[in-house]
């Protein structure tokens, strides 16, 4: 998926957050934002991200949406 100029290689908690309990196995964590890996080597935060879609991309996710809802949204 395009964002901010490049493309999304990976989606990562926060290196400053931790696990929301210890004894989970889990790694869910409470965090806010979260850190995105673009293929031209940046790091961003998702606070700062910006999507970008053709409109195929777009048509094929609000017919997902759509068959999600059951056809209501």
């Amino acid at each position: 998926m395009r964002a901010n100029g490049s493309t999304i290689k990976r989606i990562a908690y926060p290196k400053d957050t931790q696990k929301k309990f210890e004894h989970w196995e889990c790694p869910a964590r409470n965090c806010e934002f979260m850190d995105i890996e673009l293929e031209d080597g940046r790091w961003i935060s998702s606070a700062d991200l910006e999507l970008g879609f053709d409109k195929k991309q777009v048509e094929n996710l609000e017919k997902f949406i759509s068959d999600i809802a059951g056809g209501v949204a």
